[in-house]
């Protein structure tokens, strides 16, 4: 069967309102909006999205959906997500499967008003920059490869997202992420009071340099396609220790273990240890948006309980290193 012929029969095949997440036609549209090449998002098994499933995700953001799939929508886009959606291991603590598909991350993110790893948070994304009609190819990344070697390919990844012929880095599964998506070019680019700058080390691999205040300074992404299903061994091999961060009200909120930090964008930081189970629910509520009864029974106190074992870790090793 040529390309074009199965593009029409999954055209015939659809109804209203509804349209494939993977797709391995060559050419397909949706709305006068023609998607192509969108093979190169992988066979994995055909999903599909609905118009709710899409105004879910929007509505956990506060969006309208946007008229069109320009650049300055793509930037309102990830700026609400970047201050909506906190960066969170909520479940990898908890020991609770990550599963990369469209069901459960839209449940997950869109219904439930959940947050995620790299691995969630990029896929969901993608999920609703493909839904309103961009071409986002999902890609491998590795944070502070430039320090920590190779070893960090597979441990992050990133979207490239192509608007008004002009491809995007956007990446919203960073705990420290980007003001605004960065256009793939060479260059500095100065957002806000931060600056960033992109380099292209080869054929296939560029470099974010992060400025000089985050949390690392640097991610390298591919540009060869990934699948969501690709990342499924990685996501659910490492627990470490809880992390949550969102970025709101002009601060960075982050909560390791048991310290939750305020960070003003002058660098200047106001630290403290929860002392009760009380005070780190409300913390998670209140500061993060996390809802708590998703956490399901005995969650929320079992999360404050492996915490307490991270904080002791932590005390000890900072006793020890004295």
């Amino acid at each position: 069967m040529s390309a074009g012929h199965a593009g029409a029969e999954r055209s015939q095949e659809r109804t209203e309102g509804r349209w494939p997440v993977f797709c391995a036609c060559e050419e397909d549209v949706k709305g006068g909006h023609t998607l192509r090449n969108i093979h190169r998002y992988g066979w994995v098994f055909m999903q599909f999205m609905t118009t709710p499933d899409i105004d879910s995700l929007l509505k956990r953001i506060g969006c309208p959906r946007p008229p069109r799939p320009d650049a300055p929508a793509l930037r309102g886009l990830y700026r609400a997500w970047r201050r909506q959606v906190p960066y969170e291991n909520i479940d990898t603590q908890l020991g609770r499967p990550i599963i990369l598909e469209a069901g459960e991350l839209i449940g997950k993110f869109g219904h439930r008003r959940r947050g995620g790893q790299c691995f969630e948070a990029n896929a969901a994304f993608a999920l609703l920059l493909r839904g309103i009609g961009y071409e986002a190819t999902l890609v491998d990344g590795a944070a502070d490869r430039e320090t920590h070697g190779d070893e960090r390919w597979g441990g992050h990844n990133a979207l490239l997202v192509r608007s008004q012929d002009e491809t995007w880095l956007v990446d919203v599964g960073l705990a420290d992420p980007f003001l605004e998506p960065l256009p793939l070019r060479e260059g500095r680019y100065r957002l806000g009071e931060f600056e960033y700058a992109l380099e292209r080390l080869d054929e296939e691999v560029w470099r974010a340099h992060h400025h000089p205040a985050a949390l690392l300074s640097s991610v390298d992404f591919r540009t060869a396609a990934r699948e969501f299903s690709q990342y499924v061994a990685r996501a659910n091999s490492e627990r470490g220790q809880l992390m949550v961060h969102l970025h709101k009200d002009g601060y960075k909120h982050a909560l390791r273990a048991r310290t939750v930090r305020r960070v003003t964008r002058a660098g200047d930081t106001q630290a403290h240890t929860l002392t009760s189970v009380e005070e780190f629910a409300q913390t998670l509520a209140e500061v993060f948006g996390v809802p708590l009864d998703d956490l399901g029974t005995g969650g929320l106190h079992a999360l404050w309980a492996i915490t307490g074992e991270q904080h002791a870790r932590w005390l000890s090793n900072r006793a020890n290193a004295r």
